[in-house]
């Protein structure tokens, strides 16, 4: 039996009719809350809002395991240096940016290299999330209205930010410097005080990243010549506010860099770079990253492609009238000025994404929005193309973000904590062409493997890694693949000084015949002598050993070095080359255990391909 419960009816409450929605009111006019959230729109918001908690569930667990980068290990280990006051050899030669300063604040009072890594994660997460919310405000939406909350989901889903967005990289604050630009002068237009943050943001973000000049320089010069409608000064006062911002900026950043020493790199870097924008010998096309974003975004492009469409048509019929702040124009010209510095960069490496894919997610909102208004004479098509459009964006996001999930940092931490332990912070090196422990110095800072690099590694005129090794032994190598390019010499050099624990770390040190041998010694430290099967190299173990399942073996030898009679013990051993006695049938392992410990252990297996793995 139907009920007669009529809530029109009932004492102090009415219903308000409108384009939201039926929403209850109290006697009082306030509306209740469960009778807002009962609404089509509430549900829609409280959707809207526990996705974002769930993909902030998400991006936090990614921050703490996914895979790291070679790209972020050179970031730390430049902030590290600054925290140490090794700064000084690197500032001579590369360009210290802000973001290592930052970096370097954040990570002063870290001890191990996981840590560094995990501080730096979780920062760049915070990065992260605020140019989501600043994508959303960009879009011109009220942040807590029904289309900003959108405006926010459509953000939050776009899947190669996810790719690159919380890594430790400059690219990362340079997007929230340009988004915040971006607001002062188009979204948010202040009139003097717009143009001052404008310029002086464009200055922080030069000293942030030399490449900023890409993109603040068009934007800016497109504000000054044609100032946006809502700034309500005249253009000259604009333009000596804008001069004012970024002029005081430079000279505080420009003092504070030549009292820190900094300033002189900084300029070399610059003309280095400069240099580099016009070769072609390192130049290449940018398929890997176009194929990325058409398949993980879709929707974006198709939607940005049919807003260019729309755009070039507009500017043909109606000419010079359809240049104008109203509109799509502005965010047409934002995405042209990504989309050109993305085709001019030689080096179009997928992260540079970053600087593509928020200001075509912006040009597109606001066009699917004005699609959306003028749909009066098919509002029955709504809800289908509303569900077409969330399954577009949503599935790529979820297969391209899930797959994160399967590439953890677990053997790279591993690998930290085994170098660590076997290493001393100041007197033995760790080496592996990338700098996955930054807590440990390299052999050599020419010794550092980067495609702009290798070639001056191999046929340079400096140094060759071997030379580098042979002068500054590191006690642990980690190979991966940028070792990997490294000359036949240097592989040669490493076979005949290291012996592996496991396909991704080697430690120093020889295996002999049985009955012994020579064996040259080249860094000083405390070394293990023992029978090669309790010697904890790789191979002599059973293969999928777990724990304590299989105990280790002793690897008691009997013999003598240069006539003194072996322990079970590590020996301090100095440079030089000693002879080795042994008896028993098996070989004989001389390795590498480091100030602590009194065996490598065994450390399971690995695949030196794996400890970085781009683009996958």
């Amino acid at each position: 039996m139907p009920s007669t419960h009529n809530p029109t009816t009932h004492p102090g409450v009415k219903w308000l009719d409108g384009d939201e929605g039926r929403v209850q009111k109290s006697a009082k006019g306030r509306p209740c809350l469960l009778a807002r959230l009962a609404t089509v729109d509430g549900v829609l918001i409280c959707l809207i809002l526990a996705g974002l908690a769930g993909l902030v569930w998400l991006s936090l667990r990614l921050a703490a395991m996914r895979i790291l980068q070679v790209d972020e290990c050179t970031e730390v280990n430049v902030a590290w240096q600054i925290v140490t006051g090794q700064a000084g050899a690197t500032a001579a030669t590369s360009m210290i940016g802000l973001f290592h300063v930052f970096l370097a604040w954040l990570l002063r009072n870290a001890t191990r290299a996981i840590d560094l890594f995990v501080f730096g994660r979780f920062a760049m997460l915070e990065i992260f999330w605020l140019n989501i919310v600043l994508m959303a405000v960009a879009t011109g939406e009220k942040l807590f209205s029904r289309r900003g909350l959108l405006a926010l989901a459509g953000a939050a889903t776009l899947a190669p930010l996810w790719d690159y967005g919380f890594e430790i990289r400059h690219d990362n604050p340079l997007l929230t410097g340009i988004l915040l630009i971006w607001c002062a002068l188009r979204v948010r237009p202040k009139g003097i005080q717009s143009y001052v943050a404008a310029g002086a943001v464009a200055v922080v973000l030069q000293f942030l990243a030399i490449k900023a000049f890409v993109y603040t320089i068009p934007i800016s010069l497109a504000a000054l010549v044609f100032p946006p409608p809502g700034h309500k000064t005249a253009r000259w006062k604009l333009a000596l506010a804008w001069a004012a911002g970024s002029v005081g900026t430079f000279l505080i950043l420009r003092h504070a860099y030549v009292a820190a020493g900094y300033w002189s790199g900084a300029v070399q870097a610059t003309g280095a770079t400069s240099k580099l924008g016009v070769s072609r010998s390192i130049r290449f096309w940018p398929e890997i990253a176009l194929t990325h974003l058409v398949s993980e975004a879709p929707l974006l492009v198709a939607v940005s492609a049919a807003a260019l469409l729309a755009l070039a048509a507009d500017l043909r019929a109606r000419g010079r009238v359809a240049l104008s702040w109203d509109g799509n124009l502005p965010e047409g010209f934002l995405l042209l000025v990504g989309l050109g510095a993305f085709l001019i960069n030689p080096t179009p490496f997928p992260y540079n994404l970053l600087h593509l894919v928020p200001y075509a997610y912006l040009f597109a909102f606001r066009y699917g929005v004005q699609l959306w208004q003028q749909m009066t004479h098919g509002p029955a098509l709504r809800p289908a193309l509303a569900t077409a459009a969330i399954v577009a964006q949503l599935a790529p996001f979820g297969v391209a973000t899930w797959r994160h999930l399967d590439w953890s940092n677990s053997r790279q931490e591993g690998l930290m904590r085994h170098a660590e332990e076997m290493t001393d912070p100041v007197k033995d090196p760790v080496y592996d062409g990338a700098g996955l422990v930054p807590t440990r110095s390299s052999i050599d800072p020419r010794a550092f493997i980067h495609s702009l690099s290798i070639q001056r590694l191999l046929t340079g005129p400096g140094p060759r890694v071997h030379q580098m090794m042979a002068t500054n032994p590191a006690a642990v190598f980690i190979p991966n693949y940028r070792t990997d390019a490294l000359s036949d010499e240097d592989h040669a050099f490493i076979r005949d000084h290291y012996v592996s624990l496991a396909d991704d770390l080697w430690v120093l040190g020889k295996v002999l015949p049985p009955g012994g041998g020579t064996v040259e010694i080249i860094h000083p430290g405390r070394y293990r002598i023992s029978t090669l099967t309790g010697s904890d190299l790789a191979g002599t173990y059973p293969e999928g050993w777990k724990g304590l399942r299989t105990p280790e073996d002793p690897g008691t030898l009997t013999g003598t070095l240069d006539g003194a009679a072996l322990s079970n013990r590590p020996l301090q051993l100095e440079p030089g080359k000693y002879r080795l006695e042994a008896a028993g049938a098996d070989s004989v392992a001389v390795v590498w255990v480091g100030p602590r410990l009194d065996r490598p252990h065994r450390v399971g297996a690995g695949d030196h391909h794996y400890v970085f793995f781009n683009w996958y």
